[in-house]
């Protein structure tokens, strides 16, 4: 679906990631690996569009492309960003109306917005609360419904379990597992708890020293074997 091929990017002159190669595909639940400032984020903020790299190229079903928010956005590609989740002093159902402006017809949201709270029934009550009054996993779980409204293709997170309990955390992962299957979004997660996370996904990236040093599933002893080295040091 979504193809970065040999991308170099960094901020300013300085260079983060350095001839990079990643392949995110449907339906699939796809974890980005690394000690901190191996270039997690910046591989984030390039694949969205938000950094443009240096050199490379971006390619979405096989054609080359210039990548932008707004573009992704129209393809049916969204981005939960970490930290602040939501808009605090606007009401839960404020937050999810806002999925749709760049909608030329909103007249389906009510639709659209009662299929979506079937996967998020906690938000059910909770619609004309302000949103900075639920809790982390509840203010998670409106970031993510509020893209899932636009039937994304794709869905970028990072760190989705920042300021989360563990509990909390493991609720998060697991509904993400279960929007994959049952509404067939791919997912892109940049993480740091990998005990919770990777044996719920399908594809696994490690970078280390901005560069991809390991390309494969999300198990196995070949894995284990570079989370240990690349944590250890």
């Amino acid at each position: 679906m979504l193809e970065l091929k040999n991308i170099k990017a960094g901020y300013n002159k300085k260079v983060v990631l350095n001839d990079v190669s990643v392949t995110l595909k449907d339906n699939t639940i796809t974890v980005i690996m690394g000690a901190n400032g191996a270039g997690k984020s910046t591989l984030l903020k390039t694949a969205y569009g938000l950094l443009k790299p240096m050199a490379g190229d971006i390619l979405l079903d096989g054609k080359k492309i210039t990548a932008s928010p707004q573009s992704f956005v129209e393809q049916g590609i969204f981005c939960v960003p970490q930290g602040k989740r939501v808009f605090r002093n606007m009401t839960v159902m404020e937050n999810l109306e806002l999925a749709t402006h760049f909608w030329k017809d909103r007249s389906t949201f009510p639709e659209r917005l009662d299929e979506i709270l079937t996967h998020f029934p906690d938000l059910k009550p909770r619609l004309e609360d302000l949103a900075g009054n639920l809790s982390g996993g509840q203010q998670q779980m409106v970031a993510l419904a509020r893209g899932l409204i636009n039937k994304p293709r794709m869905v970028f997170m990072d760190e989705p379990s920042i300021g989360l309990a563990p509990k909390l955390t493991s609720d998060t992962f697991h509904k993400i597992k279960e929007l994959k299957e049952v509404l067939g979004t791919a997912f892109v997660i940049v993480e740091h708890n990998l005990k919770t996370l990777l044996p719920l996904t399908d594809w696994a990236y490690i970078l280390e020293q901005g560069q991809v040093i390991y390309d494969g599933k999300s198990e196995g002893k070949t894995l284990e074997k570079m989370l240990s080295s690349v944590f250890k040091s």
